[in-house]
């Protein structure tokens, strides 16, 4: 009778140190997981917006508050700008997009 018990007693340690060691092995999994995205997104790979999606109002140009949208556009707007009229042509923005990685 002692034996059987002892086997049980056996079987329910080893059954609870399986349960008691999981969160820590899903922990570690999940941690390898979350660094591999982490590394790849820090190599930017979004392409520069089109010109038809920061025309928002659709009349040929990009303002200065349409530009406002794209930070790197935004930063570089009064150096695109040759004319200095306050918008963007597409000839103007399309300077920026073959400058853009």
């Amino acid at each position: 009778m002692n034996i059987i018990r002892t086997r049980r007693s056996a079987q329910g340690v080893s059954i609870a140190l399986a349960f008691a060691v999981m969160p820590f092995a899903h922990a570690q999994d999940a941690a390898e997981r979350s660094e591999r995205p982490a590394a790849a997104a820090a190599a930017p790979t979004t392409a520069p917006r089109t010109f038809e999606e920061l025309d928002q109002n659709a009349d040929g140009e990009i303002s200065k508050d349409e530009a406002a949208v794209d930070p790197p556009l935004a930063q570089v707007f009064g150096t695109l700008d040759k004319d200095a009229d306050g918008r963007l042509s597409p000839e103007e923005y399309a300077v920026h997009v073959q400058g853009t990685p």
